[in-house]
C-alpha cells in the first residue's frame, strides 16, 4: 500500500549534552515523503511481541492498532503503528530537521567508515586519525570487546557502548536517502542487543551504579546517550523501507527496555544522574505512545528538577568542580526544558527552574578566555570548547535571562562589555583576574579546590592558574590524557600543575580544602589570597600537614602579575619543597646554577611572557637541592599531548621556618627576554604566616612595593 507521511519535527540550536559539537542549522520543519509500506511480513524477520506489552494502544491515533491487535492481527498492527509513527505531527523534536536536513563533513566521514565497520568512539582514534575497525574474524560479526595495544583507558570500552556513530549514519540516511546507512545500522545495533542482552528488571550492584565492572554496557552514560540520540535516530530512518514493521518492533521493545533500566539504576549524584534523569524525561516526552511514558516524564522532570537544586553550589559551580560537566549539566536541564514548553509540557518544571541556571551560566562566561577559550581544568578537554561552540552557549543563555546583558555581550562578541574585572566563586574555589574583556587583555583563573570529598573529576592542584593574555594562553593547565591508569596519575599529579608540592608528591585525598582570604581591587591592583590547610602524601609514612597560602598581586597597568607563595608546618617540618611551574609548549626555560632561582620566557612573534622564581635569601636556614628542568605535556584532548618544558625549585626551610616564594610573570607584546626581573621579601623570614607581607619587586629597573594585610 502506498502511504504519504507528514513526520513534522521543528529544529532549533542543538545544545550540547555531555559532549558537544560544532555543528549548527537552520530552522526548519519536516517534509511530504512518499515511502512503499510492506503488503507481507518479511519471511526473514520476526515480531518482538513485547512490544504489545509497551505500548499504549489506547493512545490517540492508535485505534488502527488496536483494532488489528484485538483482531489478533499483529504483524497489520504493527504496519498501522509504523504508518502512525511516519505521520504523527503532535510530538516536537527540536533536534531533527526533516524539511533540509543537513550533515557536517565530520559526521558524513564518521556515517562513511561505520559501513566498514570503522565505529568512531569519541577521542580515540588509529594512528591515520581514522576510527578503529571493529570488524569480527572468524565467524564474529563485530568485534565489540576490541583491545587496541597502547589504549588501556576504561573510556574505550565505556564510549564504544554510547554508539556514538548511529546518529551521523541517521543523518547522512536524511540527506542521501541512500539505504546503505539503515542497512548498516539495523545489522550493528542487532549484533549489539544479541551480544549485550538486558533482562528487565535487573539491578546492578552497588546501588548508585559502577562502571568499573562487566555491566557497563547497561550502565551510567551508556544507556542515558544511547536513549537520547536513539530518539533522534527513529526520526531520520523511519521514512525508509528497510524501517520495516518487525524492525521497528525490535527497536521500541528495546528502547522500553532501556529507560526502564535507567530508572532501576540512577546513579546517586553527579553529572551522570543528571543526564539520566534528562534522557527519561526525553523519552516520556518525545515518545508519549509508551505505557509509561507519564511515569518516564513525571519522575524524570522531577529528579531533573532535583538536580538542578543539588548539583550546583551556592556560587553556581557544578559540585564535580570541572568546567566540561558543568557546562554539560546547564545544557541537559536547559535542552529538556525546551523540549516540554515545545510540547506543552513546560508545568513539569517550577517557576524558579531556569533562574536556578544564570549563576551556573555566569561562571561559563567567567572562566572563558576573551578569545573564546578554555584551559584544560581537571577532566575538561579544551579542544572540545572552540568559539562557536562557546558562543552557541552564550546565545542561548542570553535567550534563556534576556535581561541580562553581559550574556548579550558574550553572545555576540559586541556592545558593552560586563562591568567588573574579578569575580569569585569561593564555594568551589575559582577566582578570576582580568585586565579587561578584549582578546588584547590580561585574564588569569586560579584554581583553589574547595572539594572536600575529592571529586573523581577533580585534579589534586590547589593554587594552579591559567594566564591568558593576547590571544594566548601561557600556562596552560595539564590537562586530562586519559580517565583511567598511570596516564590519569601522570597527568592529575600535583607537580604538574603551577603550585608547590612536597618530595614530588600530591595533596592526599580529603584535604582539597581550598578558602578564599581576600580579593580586592584598589588603583589598579588586584589582589587575591586563596589558602589550604591541607596534607600531602608522603609513601607510607603518615601525611604531611602544610598550610599554603598564595597570594596574586595583578598590577594592571604594568602587565604585571606577583606570586607570593608561603607554607606553613609543623615545628618539626623540614622537608624537600617543590615550586612548580608550566609554561606554554616553545616557551625557553632558565634553571639558576645558585639552585634559588629559575626563568622561563617565550619568543612568539606578537604577545611574549617572562616569569622569574625567587626563593627566600632572608631565610638562611633554608637549603637548596636543585633548579631544574622538567619534562611535562599538555593535553587538550583525550590521547592527545604536546610537549612543553617546565620548571621546579627544592628546598627545604629549616626546622621552623616557613616556606617562601616570589615569583614574577611580566606580558609584553613584543620581546622580553632581556626584560630584568627582580625581587625580595622585604621582611626577614617569619616562623608563622604572617598578617602581613611585603615584596620588592624591579622590572626593567623600576622598583615598586607590593603588600597585603589580612
Amino acid at each position: 500500500m502506498k502511504n504519504t507521511g507528514l513526520f513534522v519535527f521543528l529544529f532549533s540550536l542543538c545544545l550540547c549534552t555531555t559532549s558537544c559539537v560544532d555543528d549548527e542549522a537552520d530552522f526548519s520543519g519536516g517534509g511530504n515523503i512518499d515511502v512503499e509500506m510492506p503488503a507481507e511480513p518479511d519471511p526473514d524477520a520476526t515480531i518482538d511481541e513485547k512490544v504489545f506489552d509497551v505500548i499504549n494502544l489506547d493512545y490517540p491515533g492508535l485505534e488502527k492498532v488496536k483494532t488489528a491487535f484485538e483482531a489478533g492481527d499483529k504483524y497489520t498492527a504493527l504496519v498501522k503503528l509504523l504508518d502512525y509513527y511516519r505521520t504523527r505531527v503532535d510530538v516536537v523534536n527540536r533536534n531533527v530537521n526533516l524539511f533540509n536536513p543537513t550533515i557536517t563533513e565530520a559526521d558524513q566521514k564518521i556515517a562513511d567508515y561505520a559501513l566498514d565497520y570503522k565505529f568512531y568512539v569519541k577521542g580515540f582514534a588509529d594512528k591515520d586519525g581514522t576510527p578503529y575497525s571493529f570488524k569480527g574474524k572468524d565467524g564474529q560479526l563485530i568485534n565489540w570487546e576490541l583491545e587496541v595495544e597502547g589504549v588501556t583507558d576504561q573510556e574505550f570500552r565505556y564510549q564504544r557502548h554510547r554508539h556514538q556513530w548511529m546518529l551521523p549514519q541517521a543523518k547522512a540516511y536524511a540527506v542521501s536517502k541512500d539505504e546503505r546507512y539503515i542497512e548498516s545500522w539495523k545489522t550493528v545495533y542487532q549484533d549489539w542487543l544479541k551480544t549485550y542482552p538486558y533482562e528487565d528488571g535487573t539491578k546492578f550492584p552497588p546501588e548508585g551504579g559502577s562502571e568499573n565492572d562487566k555491566d557497563y554496557q547497561w550502565k551510567g552514560l551508556q544507556v542515558a546517550e544511547r536513549v537520547i540520540s536513539q530518539i533522534d535516530i527513529m526520526a531520520y530512518f523511519i521514512q525508509s523501507k528497510n524501517f520495516t514493521p518487525e524492525w521497528l518492533s525490535t527497536f521500541l521493545a528495546a528502547f522500553a527496555k532501556h529507560v526502564e533500566c535507567m530508572r532501576i539504576n540512577y546513579y546517586q549524584s553527579g553529572n551522570i544522574l543528571l543526564t539520566q534523569a534528562q534522557a527519561v524525561t526525553m523519552a516520556g516526552i518525545l515518545m508519549p505512545e509508551f505505557k509509561n511514558a507519564e511515569i518516564w516524564t513525571n519522575e524524570g522532570a522531577a529528579k531533573l528538577t532535583e538536580q538542578v537544586g543539588t548539583q550546583f553550589l551556592n556560587d553556581g559551580v557544578q559540585i564535580e568542580l570541572d568546567p566540561s560537566y558543568h557546562i554539560s549539566a546547564i545544557n541537559d536541564a536547559y535542552d529538556t526544558y525546551l523540549t516540554a514548553e515545545d510540547n506543552n509540557k513546560s508545568e513539569l518544571f517550577p517557576a524558579a527552574y531556569l533562574a536556578q541556571l544564570e549563576k551556573p551560566a555566569k561562571f561559563v562566561m567567567d572562566i572563558t578566555y576573551p578569545n573564546y577559550s578554555w584551559d584544560n581544568f581537571n577532566d575538561t578537554r579544551s579542544a572540545s570548547y572552540s568559539e562557536s561552540v562557546l558562543k552557541r552557549n552564550f546565545r542561548n543563555y542570553a535567550t534563556m535571562f534576556p535581561g541580562n546583558t553581559d550574556f548579550q555581550f558574550m553572545a555576540n562578541g559586541s556592545g558593552t562589555p560586563p562591568n567588573y574585572l574579578i569575580a569569585s566563586y569561593p564555594d568551589a574555589g575559582y577566582y578570576i583576574l582580568r585586565s579587561g574583556w578584549s582578546e588584547e587583555d590580561a585574564m588569569m583563573v586560579l584554581k583553589n579546590n574547595n572539594d572536600p570529598n575529592n571529586s573523581w573529576h577533580c585534579q589534586s592542584d590547589n593554587g594552579t592558574f591559567g594566564l591568558y593574555y593576547n590571544g594566548r594562553n601561557f600556562f596552560p593547565d595539564a590537562g586530562v590524557y586519559a580517565y583511567s591508569g598511570s596516564d590519569r596519575t601522570k597527568y592529575e599529579q600535583t607537580t604538574w600543575h603551577n603550585t608547590l608540592s612536597i618530595q614530588n608528591k600530591g595533596i592526599a585525598k580529603g584535604f582539597r580544602n581550598g578558602v578564599l582570604k581576600q580579593l580586592k581591587e584598589d588603583n589598579g591592583i588586584q589582589t587575591l589570597i586563596t589558602e589550604n590547610q591541607t596534607q600531602y602524601l608522603a609513601g607510607e609514612n603518615p601525611n604531611i600537614p602544610l598550610t599554603h597560602r598564595r597570594t596574586v598581586f595583578h598590577d594592571i597597568a604594568k602587565k604585571i602579575f606577583v606570586i607570593i607563595d608561603e607554607a606553613k608546618g609543623d615545628e618539626s617540618y623540614n622537608y624537600n619543597t617543590n615550586m612548580n611551574f608550566h609554561p606554554c609548549p616553545g616557551a625557553i626555560v632558565e634553571p639558576a646554577n645558585d639552585k634559588k632561582t629559575a626563568t622561563a620566557y617565550t619568543t612568539f612573534e606578537n604577545a611574549n611572557m617572562k616569569i622569574r622564581t625567587f626563593s627566600d635569601p632572608n631565610n638562611t636556614s633554608a637549603s637548596y637541592s636543585e633548579s631544574k628542568k622538567v619534562n611535562t605535556n599538555v593535553s587538550n584532548n583525550i590521547g592527545n599531548a604536546e610537549a612543553r618544558t617546565s620548571y621546579q625549585i627544592t628546598m627545604k626551610p629549616g626546622n621552623g621556618k616557613i616556606v617562601r616564594f616570589i615569583s614574577v610573570i611580566c606580558l609584553k607584546d613584543g620581546e622580553i627576554s632581556d626584560t630584568t626581573i627582580d625581587a625580595k621579601f622585604e621582611n626577614d623570614a617569619p616562623t608563622d604566616l604572617p598578617n602581613s607581607t611585603s615584596v620588592i619587586v624591579t622590572v626593567g629597573g623600576e622598583e615598586k612595593t607590593y603588600t597585603y594585610n589580612l
